[in-house]
């Protein structure tokens, strides 16, 4: 802190962890590395300068592997950075990046998994609230053509996932549309803040150039030298790491929606590990987690340490399900031994003239008691479903939502409700298009899906739902199926998907979204920034605002392309096709 008469003292333990981080982002470690002193005068620092690594930071060249989420088509990215120690009177891990990444979703699920290898590691709670995991952002961009990235705008007061997603979305935005105007000079070199109540960014402060700073060595602090016995000691105490458990997770068989949310938290991790070291089917272990635990924890506020179920009773429930002693509705409700011991008195206690002759000799009747318990079941031992509905209408947009749906999101084992909402306007498009089948009437892959104005439906038919529900049939024949459609002469379209999705039980709702580039670049928050209740705002932002399960808007970019998304998290993400 400067203070007069006391010197720095470098704290080991952050060397540690730096070198634990740095073996774990796969960086190679610098044996010989300083401290040197960065000047600036902020009122946050008051004797003027920062300890900081300039030139030799502790671990270079490494690289973070990165899975997407699922519903914005998955993939896998490698992000390169480097690991340094700084501080201002607190100890501090920085992690810098290389700027290997081109959109919010991208740098929000970077910033997720580094907080999930730290948590993983033991190095810090990673919680962002809480200030012990910080992250600034720096965007640039460039013309089409132009290899050198234009000037950099660093936006700080990011304290969570979802606003270093919609700040940098805006950034780029911002920055597309001066460039746009012909006011790419007024792209300065600064700080600015994310406003999450106007969803924007704003001016803090300019920033200052390199030569400002005047980094020399710091002269309190002596040089840190690593050795190769401290450095192997560290690595053979490294954990399995999150890259490392998805794709062991993979290797067993588990789908990438399974793999992601089983390794996202350590804990779920440890429990699902226990769960089939104990014998438990892995396909099984992860739809009960997933499902029935998973949705106990979120009503109760628990976490998967404070429920009464241990791993080795999940295990021995999943047998008992399994070889059709118990039925998987019964193991639903079960919460502890007791509870079997409740169901068996139950049914004896029913049956007192049959448990006498059973005691008297006729063991027979064993099979008896047994059935008397509700029939048993499988239903926990099918793969883990969900039920996806997909707007239908004869449009562009819907044909775009379907094709994206059918490419992407849905696997064989989903339902998939093709619902579409008839109002007193649904027919009054003069240019109403279609899904229309090739020349030779037959759809052979789901790129077969196109939109055309050719052949349109006549006012009333409903041809469209039919062969929207033959290309889905053709795309992924094990795919469940099924036709909805709704009227209303109240023209009130969104609440009445609002009510058949809720009705339906639906996981994931898609719907087509058409948006001008204007409203693209500019936002979509129009009458105060309320979509509630508000005139003009059309069907999918109102869905994407208000639907209880999660919505996706599709904006079909031509046929090669690719998508751009919407959901209430995550704004305007590319997708490839």
């Amino acid at each position: 802190m400067g203070l007069p008469g006391a010197l720095p003292v470098v704290n080991s333990k952050v060397v540690e962890f730096a070198v634990k981080l740095g073996l774990a982002l796969n960086c190679k470690l610098s044996f010989y590395s300083k401290f040197d002193r960065k000047q600036y005068f902020y009122p946050d620092l008051p004797k003027g300068y920062q300890i900081s690594q300039f030139d030799i930071p502790i671990a270079t060249g490494g690289y973070l592997d990165v899975d997407l989420p699922v519903e914005f088509g998955g993939g896998h990215r490698s992000y390169a950075l480097q690991v340094d120690l700084n501080r201002a009177g607190v100890p501090l891990l920085e992690i810098v990046s290389e700027p290997d990444m081109r959109t919010g979703i991208e740098a929000a699920e970077y910033a997720a998994e580094l907080q999930r290898l730290v948590r993983y590691l033991g190095v810090s709670n990673g919680n962002m609230q809480e200030g012990s995991l910080r992250c600034d952002v720096n965007v640039s961009i460039r013309p089409v053509g132009q290899s050198k990235f234009g000037t950099k705008v660093e936006i700080k007061n990011l304290n969570s996932f979802s606003s270093i997603n919609r700040a940098i979305d805006f950034e780029i935005a911002r920055q597309a549309l001066l460039y746009s105007q012909g006011k790419a000079d007024q792209i300065v070199q600064e700080t600015r803040l994310w406003e999450e109540g106007s969803q924007k960014t704003v001016t803090m402060r300019k920033k200052e150039g390199l030569a400002d700073y005047r980094y020399f060595p710091e002269p309190d602090l002596p040089e840190v030298i690593l050795n190769k016995e401290y450095v192997d000691s560290i690595q053979s105490s490294l954990p399995e790491l999150p890259e490392m458990k998805r794709r062991r997770y993979e290797e067993m068989g588990l789908s990438m929606q399974d793999v992601l949310f089983l390794a996202n938290d350590i804990n779920v991790a440890r429990f699902f590990d226990a769960t089939i070291e104990k014998g438990a089917d892995v396909k099984l272990a992860a739809n009960w987690i997933m499902g029935d635990i998973a949705a106990y924890m979120k009503n109760e506020k628990l976490t998967i340490n404070e429920i009464k179920l241990s791993a080795a009773e999940l295990a021995e429930l999943i047998a008992s399900i399994k070889g059709a002693t118990i039925s998987g509705k019964i193991g639903k409700e079960i919460v502890d031994p007791s509870e079997i011991e409740k169901m068996v008195d139950k049914v004896l206690s029913e049956n007192p003239k049959q448990l006498e002759q059973y005691r008297g000799g006729k063991t027979k009747l064993q099979g008896f008691f047994a059935g008397q318990l509700p029939p048993a079941d499988m239903e926990a031992g099918t793969p883990q479903s969900r039920k996806v509905m997909v707007i239908a209408d004869p449009t562009r947009e819907s044909a775009g939502a379907l094709q994206y749906a059918l490419s992407h999101v849905l696997l064989e084992e989903d339902e998939l409700v093709l619902l579409h909402v008839d109002t007193p306007n649904s027919w009054k498009n003069p240019f109403i298009t279609f899904l229309r089948k090739p020349s030779n009437s037959q759809y052979t892959t789901p790129a077969s899906l196109s939109s055309s104005s050719e052949g349109a439906a006549a006012p009333g038919g409903e041809d469209f739902l039919e062969e929207m529900k033959q290309a889905c049939e053709v795309a992924k024949p094990k795919l469940r199926v099924h036709v909805e459609k709704v009227h209303t002469e109240s023209g009130n379209k969104a609440a009445i998907i609002l009510s058949q999705s809720t009705a339906h039980g639906v996981d994931l709702l898609i719907i087509g979204q058409r948006r001008s580039l204007s409203n693209a670049i500019l936002g979509y928050r129009r009458a105060g920034g309320s979509l509630r209740g508000s005139k003009g705002v059309d069907t999918a932002e109102y869905l994407i605002q208000n639907s209880k399960c999660n919505c996706v808007g599709v904006q079909r970019k031509g046929q090669n392309a690719g998508y751009l998304l919407n959901t209430k998290t995550y704004r305007n993400f590319w997708l490839l096709a």
